[in-house]
């Protein structure tokens, strides 16, 4: 039997084996993903890189990615591997195209096994393949599928919680476009856009993570927060025995030996301060049958304020 560039271009054997290898491939990636810290980002944008060759009729790119040993070693293809045989037909596909070639087929051999054997030879260098002029044959494209939505997933490497002066990372980002023939595609990292406002990472609070794809966009929160390092001043108070009485016989000459003063940090730590720390100042107020002071204790541009009255 011969195998013509006609039969291999025909539509349904086309698409049937573009779906299987895409397929794997999007296996390839998940499983890479789940390797964590070991995760090889490169390597994705490659199986990323063939899967978007494969959906858009570009068989001639897969050629020389699938020549590569140390991609197929990565993949983990073995010779009897079914991975091997759609990959190596994707690119025998290619090489009819390009070179115009036809092979011969037993009866009994499927036409992917023998595209695979094909492209062995082809990568040792013992191809053989008879080569012939051929018309150009035309062929029917189907519609391009268009783009409907978007949807974000994360992997562990994505953080979800930053300290006070940490950038911003999209590590362990995946994207995905929903079409609408009803695929769901992976989304190649230079075909998306990550935003994060200009003031990230300066103030504890949520912040929005903006992923946009032409018109459509997805966002997810992070989390800003203090670190012993970068813990803030918030507050004081103070503190007075239970029997203290808020009175005094001379309010010019007010003495608060008992009085403890606290100060409050951002974190939810909290300090006493020693008599030299903060200051208290008194601002006598006269009224026509009283006469009372308004204190104020002041620490580091907090302060907390009580008033005594005179007996």
């Amino acid at each position: 039997m011969t195998v013509s560039r006609e039969i291999l271009m025909h539509p349904d054997f086309m698409t049937n084996l573009a779906d299987e290898l895409c397929a794997m491939l999007e296996a390839v990636i998940d499983a890479e993903f789940d390797k964590g810290d070991d995760t090889d980002f490169d390597f994705i944008d490659e199986c990323a890189d063939a899967i978007n060759a494969i959906r858009s009729g570009d068989n001639a790119q897969i050629l020389p990615l699938v020549s590569r040993k140390d991609f197929l070693k990565k993949v983990g293809i073995k010779t009897e591997s079914k991975l091997k045989i759609l990959v190596a037909a994707c690119a025998a596909i290619a090489i009819l195209f390009t070179a115009g070639t036809r092979i011969e087929v037993e009866e009994n051999v499927s036409i992917v096994q023998a595209l695979s054997g094909i492209v062995s030879d082809f990568f040792t260098n013992t191809k053989q393949v008879e080569e012939i002029t051929t018309q150009p044959v035309a062929t029917t494209t189907e519609k391009e599928s268009s783009l409907i939505n978007i949807s974000v997933e994360t992997t562990p490497d994505f953080k979800t919680e930053y300290y006070v002066g940490e950038k911003f990372s999209d590590n362990g980002l995946k994207v995905f476009g929903e079409y609408d023939n009803g695929e769901k595609r992976l989304i190649l990292i230079n075909d998306y856009t990550v935003e994060v406002s200009d003031s990230f990472g300066t103030e504890p609070k949520y912040e929005t993570v903006k992923i946009t794809v032409g018109d459509f966009t997805q966002t997810l929160e992070v989390r800003i927060i203090e670190t012993v390092e970068t813990k803030k001043l918030t507050s004081i108070y103070v503190v007075f025995p239970d029997d203290f009485d808020f009175t005094a016989n001379n309010l010019n000459n007010i003495d608060l030996p008992e009085m403890q003063v606290y100060a409050v940090y951002s974190n939810g730590d909290e300090r006493e301060l020693s008599a030299d720390e903060f200051t208290v100042e008194a601002e006598i107020e006269k009224k026509l049958f009283e006469k009372n002071a308004f204190m104020t204790v002041s620490y580091e541009g907090c302060s907390c304020s009580f008033i005594i009255y005179e007996k």
